[in-house]
């Protein structure tokens, strides 16, 4: 129980200290204070500097506060700092994510079906509409300022968060590795409040979560979560004015045969890489001998 209120209050923390900070940096060009929503502060401070203070606020300085705290003395160890041993995680959790597409955009199709509340789908229609500002994309400059605010810092600190933290304390906690991936998956897709791309980042945590347990290192989930990221970052770029294509609502159903090819292909992959995290733990449980 003590695992879960540690988590409710880094969630509750962090939020508070993301709005607080943006709604005191932007104080003295708000007309209104008795009014103050999202909108009003992006209008104020400016989207791209909303996206990067939020991030630095909601996330990566909570979760490294959070990590000095309770796991100072095993900070390296708790978060598995380091790289892993074999190269052939990168290279199998790269192509996991790639193969893994086809499913997340069959997920995408299939969230359309699940009912939500007006205002979860009112707050995840805005942010997806901010989504499209954000990749439109002009010069090689913004290409790479979108690269660091869209990809690299959440990567950061969305995975010393969600991972380092979140699916570390559940597992220490319930002992049950696939329950607590699962359970962080969940919290890191409801996290970010776009309730109709609930499931496909819901499927996208797991595989970020799968990975980091698999690899023993959190520069592996870190790396696949740039590239999840920077790919969409990329794309904008080389699509300049056709967001619209990038959306699922304009995306056309899969093949079943795609489908079960990526199926197949997440199945093997997943095998190679329980072998890679056998291999792994031989060599760490001889190296302590």
């Amino acid at each position: 129980m003590k695992t879960f209120f540690r988590i409710f209050g880094l969630i509750i923390i962090s939020q508070i200290l993301a709005f607080g900070f943006i709604v005191g940096i932007s104080a003295g060009q708000i007309s209104s204070m008795n009014h103050i929503d999202t909108k009003t502060l992006i209008d104020n401070i400016g989207l791209m500097p909303y996206l990067f203070y939020t991030q630095l606020m909601s996330v990566l300085i909570p979760a490294l506060l959070y990590l000095l705290i309770f796991h100072y003395r095993e900070f390296v160890g708790w978060i598995k700092l380091r790289l892993p041993n074999n190269n052939h995680f990168f290279m199998y959790s790269i192509m996991l994510l790639l193969l893994s597409y086809p499913l997340i955009q069959l997920s995408a199709d299939l969230n359309k079906y699940m009912p939500f509340a007006d205002f979860l789908s009112e707050e995840g229609n805005y942010i997806e509409d901010l989504m499209k500002q954000i990749l439109v994309i002009n010069s090689p400059a913004d290409f790479l300022l979108k690269l660091l605010v869209i990809a690299l810092l959440p990567a950061i600190g969305e995975e010393l968060f969600f991972r380092a933290i979140i699916q570390n304390e559940l597992l220490s906690s319930i002992g049950k590795k696939d329950i607590a991936i699962i359970m962080t998956a969940v919290i890191f897709s409801a996290f970010h409040l776009q309730f109709e791309a609930f499931l496909p980042r819901f499927f996208l945590g797991l595989i970020l979560g799968y990975v980091y347990y698999w690899s023993g290192s959190i520069w592996v989930s870190i790396s696949l979560h740039f590239i999840n990221n920077g790919l969409l970052v990329f794309s904008a770029y080389m699509l300049h004015d056709k967001i619209e294509d990038m959306s699922p609502q304009g995306s056309h159903a899969i093949p079943m045969y795609i489908i079960l090819m990526s199926l197949l292909a997440v199945f093997v992959l997943r095998k190679k890489m329980i072998e890679l995290m056998s291999e792994r733990e031989d060599n760490e449980f001889v190296n302590e001998d």
